[in-house]
């Protein structure tokens, strides 16, 4: 059984760009909603000023601006809205010391509302040290705004400052929620890649070992019939390079995707069918290997078929490396009452050789053993009477994936 993985896309998906299009209308119909409020009640709230008809006027002038960064970067866009608004209030101050008519715009709720959104979006996902300036300025825009602007003999102005300072805490609180959760999102991310570069070198290691301990194999079995039988060397020399050519392959592959280049994502799912590949390659005679598999292990789900192939290679390369020279080699697959055993039992050879086929470095059948146990399985590894070794693995294949 073999497939592959599709390599994730660059560009935003359809369902990203809708969202992104309806956050846009509702927000937009927002602006508009709290721009006409501004319209009715800012003239008003400046009753008797020349500049009465202002608030709407500024209100709009930051709106666009805030909207604008749906197309250009959100920190810049913060730079310019929370400045514009600044000055507005400024000149606010200054028109009502300069002139008798009043000042230049009353409070703008629409204004309002544009900067406690570019302050959540800017907090959320700006860096700490500009999150926290972000948050500093929005502050002394936002609260600084009723102080400056609004006439003080139309309503309290305290009043004002402080419903603006509520939404001004209201507005970074959201933003540090929304922040918190992206953070976490992230590290969630991270360490999935984290682990799946670690699951690949595991894979690397596998493959590499595996193939390569085949070729040593080889060349010494090459070494000996050269010696006694050189009209036979060639058909060993041709598994050396045989072998050697799927060790390239498969080490292309995988440095492809630990390094994250085209190669990403696109890595070979092996199964149950690909033993017999394992085994030939393993004793290409059969002279001391037997297969004995179910038939119908082609049903298997993905992850249960990939872990039983691995540890069959692992188990496989472990008794070229500690028993090299054994006598009988049993490879078994069957279904047993909703899970699947896979063991792997050699007998004969050196027992001084057969160290724990765990593997230096613990990469061998130690990295088998997670596998194993995220599926909920269990691996046995350990001697089965006075010359013998197995390899005991068993998978539950209801649920698993």
């Amino acid at each position: 059984m073999s497939g592959q993985t599709t390599a994730v896309q660059a560009e935003p998906a359809p369902p990203a760009a809708r969202f992104r299009s309806l956050l846009f209308t509702l927000e937009a119909f927002a602006y508009l909603f709290w721009l006409a409020f501004d319209v009715v009640a800012g003239p008003s709230l400046a009753e008797g000023s020349a500049f009465r008809y202002s608030s709407p006027i500024t209100g709009l002038l930051v709106v666009a601006v805030v909207l604008t960064r749906y197309v250009q970067p959100t920190e810049q866009i913060a730079i310019v809205a929370f400045g514009s608004s600044a000055v507005l209030s400024v000149a606010s101050a200054i028109t009502a010391a300069t002139f008798s008519g009043g000042r230049i715009t009353a409070l703008s709720l629409a204004e309002l509302l544009a900067l406690a959104i570019i302050t959540v979006v800017t907090v959320r996902q700006a860096s700490g040290l500009v999150a926290v300036g972000t948050a500093v300025v929005s502050f002394l825009v936002i609260v600084g705004m009723p102080v400056l602007r609004f006439p003080t003999d139309a309503i309290d102005d305290a009043t004002f400052t402080a419903l603006c300072g509520l939404g001004w805490a209201s507005a970074v609180a959201l933003a540090a929620v929304l922040r918190e959760i992206r953070v976490r999102r992230e590290a969630r991310l991270t360490e999935a890649r984290s682990n799946e570069r670690l699951e690949l070198a595991r894979e690397l290691h596998d493959v590499v070992a595996h193939h390569v301990t085949g070729i040593v194999v080889a060349a010494q079995a090459a070494v000996t019939v050269a010696r006694t039988r050189p009209e036979e060397a060639g058909p060993a020399l041709e598994s050396i390079e045989r072998a050697g050519a799927e060790a390239l392959a498969g080490m292309r592959r995988m440095v492809g995707v630990l390094r994250g280049g085209e190669e990403a994502g696109r890595t070979v799912v092996h199964g149950p069918s690909d033993v017999d590949e394992l085994v030939d390659r393993f004793d290409p005679a059969r002279t001391r290997t037997t297969l004995d598999r179910d038939p119908d292990l082609t049903e298997l789900p993905p992850g249960v078929g990939a872990t039983a192939y691995r540890v069959v290679q692992e188990a496989l390369t472990n008794v070229h490396r500690h028993a090299p020279d054994a006598t009988s080699v049993r490879v078994g697959m069957h279904r047993r009452e909703g899970r699947l055993e896979v063991t792997v039992r050699n007998e004969g050879g050196s027992p001084e050789r057969r160290s724990s086929t765990l593997g230096r470095g613990g990469f061998g059948l130690a990295g088998m053993a997670e596998r194993v146990g995220a599926l909920g399985g269990t691996l046995q590894v350990g001697p089965d009477g006075p010359a013998a070794w197995m390899v005991l693995v068993e998978l539950p294949l209801a649920g698993a994936r």
